[in-house]
Formats: C-alpha cells, structure tokens, sequence
C-alpha cells in the first residue's frame, strides 16, 4: 500500500476523530473520570505548594511531588485513553480503561519517548544555540531555560515550535510500536519501526508537529477565554474543576488525532506486510 502524504494523515486521523465522536467519548469517559478525581485530590491536598512554585517561590518537596504525581496522572490517562483509541481504529473494538498488560507496556513506552525527545530537544537546542552564536545569534539553551521570555510572545512561539519539532523527532523513527502494542504485534520492535517509517519520516513528523502545534494554540485560546469567563477561586472548586474537565477533554482530542496518526502509518505500512506473511492483522 502506498504510504500515506501529511495530509492524508491528518485528514484520516480528524476524520476518525471527528466521524467517531460518540465513540471516543465513551472509550475516553472512564479515563478523563480517573484523571479529573486524582488531580483534584492533589490540588485539594497540596495546591498551595504548587501554587507557590507556579508563582517563582522556591519549590518544596511536597510540591514537587505534587506535581510529579499529576504528570504521572496524565500520562497514565493518555495511555488508557491511546490504547482504547487504536484498538477502536484498527480493529474496532470498544475497550475503556484497557488496564492490561499492553497499556502498561504502552505506558513504558511513552515515557521511553517522552525521554528521547526530551534528549533530542536538548541536543538540537545545544547545536543551533552553537550555530547561532557563530553568526552572532541568540542562544537557544538561554532562551529555553528563561522559558522564551526574552524574546516576548513571539519568541516563545518560536521557541514552542522548535521544541516541538525537536521532540517529536522519535515518533518520526519509533512511533509505530505505539499501535503495535496497543493491539499486541509483539513482532514490531523499534528497529522495526523505524525500518518501515524510511523514507517517510518527513511526512511524519511533519502530520505530527501540525497536529500539536495546532492543539497548542487552541489550548491558549481556551485558556484565555476560561480566564475571561470564571471567577477568581481560593483553592480547588467548582473553576478548577471545570478547568481540568476542559482540558482532560481537549487532551482526548489531542490524543485521538494524535493515536490516529499513528494507528493510519500502522495500517497503512505494517498491515500489509503481516498480511504478506500470512499473520492476521
């Protein structure tokens, strides 16, 4: 089967997105609940520490926790939520909160990524800040670590683009043992992966940068219109419920699109090559 162009995937992946709406919903339903109760737990037990860290204070140990406990909250629902969506896509099937085996395969190997792109980030960041201040340039290190700042909202746009880009780089090499895992193709290793993706890493990376990119501005967008809307609250409610319930549900889009990308290059250049070797897809 031909592969597929940046458009097509992103057309597909919004087209599964948008034409299965109920579907993803019901797979996502469970997740987003597990989340929205867990990060309201933190919030209520240790939302003034990290209020005080979100205002520059120095962090405290309770904070810190706090907030990696929300990440792993978040990861944990994405990969629930990630599994459901490329059993659905691929095989159709309706599995909310997958707590199998897979996810917690599926789950690993998000963080295994997540990990790569932070190193590759780093790495291009450190090369461009060195090619940069051979023409006299800003250095990019700098600019990350003061969070963009410097160059005002359009230098952290900048910045958020190339970070971006930096870290989806793997997905362009490894992204496909995401799907295989989901449906168990234990056969398709991250050398695998990365063996079908040539040639088409371009398209890849570039389907998914938009689709990020994308999420990211309508993320500020919400942002700001939540801001305008809610009233100020002390501690965690009623807003900063509604709050997360907004962007659990922002999340789930972001991950169907995002999974369905990837579920699209799976069907697309592993299935036909398991179908060649007489295995069932």
């Amino acid at each position: 089967m031909t592969a597929l162009s940046t458009g097509d995937l992103l057309r597909r992946s919004v087209g599964w997105v948008l034409g299965h709406a109920g579907a993803l919903a019901r797979l996502a339903a469970p997740a987003v609940v597990f989340a929205l109760i867990f990060r309201f737990a933190i919030d209520w037990l240790w939302g003034d520490e990290v209020a005080a860290m979100a205002s520059g204070q120095a962090p405290s140990g309770a904070g810190a926790l706090a907030v990696l406990l929300s990440m792993l909250v978040l990861l944990f629902a994405v990969a629930l939520i990630g599994v459901s969506w490329h059993r659905y896509v691929l095989r159709g099937e309706m599995a909310p909160f997958p707590a199998d085996a897979a996810m917690a395969r599926f789950f690993l190997a998000q963080i295994w990524l997540g990990i790569l792109g932070m190193l590759t980030s780093v790495a291009g960041l450190f090369v461009l800040s060195i090619l940069f201040g051979l023409v006299g340039g800003p250095s990019l290190l700098q600019a990350f670590a003061d969070g963009g700042a410097s160059g005002g909202v359009p230098g952290i746009l900048l910045l958020t683009a190339v970070v971006t880009v930096l870290s989806t780089v793997p997905f362009a090499f490894y992204g496909l043992v995401l799907p295989a895992i989901a449906i168990g193709d234990r056969g398709l290793t991250g050398g695998e992966s990365s063996r079908l993706l040539r040639g088409h890493r371009t398209a890849v990376l570039a389907a998914l940068v938009i689709a990020l990119l994308g999420f990211f501005v309508v993320a500020i967008g919400l942002g700001l219109v939540l801001d305008a809307i809610l009233p100020e609250e002390e501690g965690p409610g009623l807003v900063s419920l509604v709050i997360d319930l907004v962007s659990m549900a922002l999340t789930t889009v972001e991950v169907g699109v995002f999974a369905g990308i990837l579920s699209e290059l799976y069907r697309s250049l592993r299935l036909p090559e398991l179908a060649r070797n007489g295995v069932p897809g």
